[in-house]
């Protein structure tokens, strides 16, 4: 019985070891891109100064419109942007947010 046991503990390390690798994970992953913040002055009746204003224009333009808090200027909200894979190119991402309605003014924060 005690040789059957060892025998089986020394079956299941030889496969649990033959699964495991040294490397670590695979440098041609996708990378998520910085994100850039932006102030924008934006229209409250047309988008809501929230988390959720920012996800709809996440949803009509394609990239990644995170909401950060409002900024001291009336009806001015500051919002991370950064491009997604729908819309990879961060240029095209802040030309399509300066074109969404409700959206007056533009600025990137440093």
């Amino acid at each position: 019985m005690k040789v059957r046991t060892t025998a089986v503990l020394a079956l299941a390390s030889l496969l649990l070891g033959a699964c495991s690798t040294a490397s670590g994970p695979s440098t041609t992953e996708p990378r998520i891109p910085p994100a850039q913040n932006f102030d924008a002055k934006i229209q409250p009746s047309r988008v809501t100064p929230n988390p959720q204003g920012a996800f709809g224009l996440s949803y009509e333009t394609g990239c990644d419109v995170i909401y950060i808090m409002k900024a001291s200027a009336p009806d001015t909200v500051t919002y991370a942007l950064r491009p997604t894979s729908r819309e990879p190119d961060a240029a095209r991402c802040v030309e399509l947010l300066r074109a969404q309605p409700g959206i007056e003014n533009l600025v990137a924060v440093n």
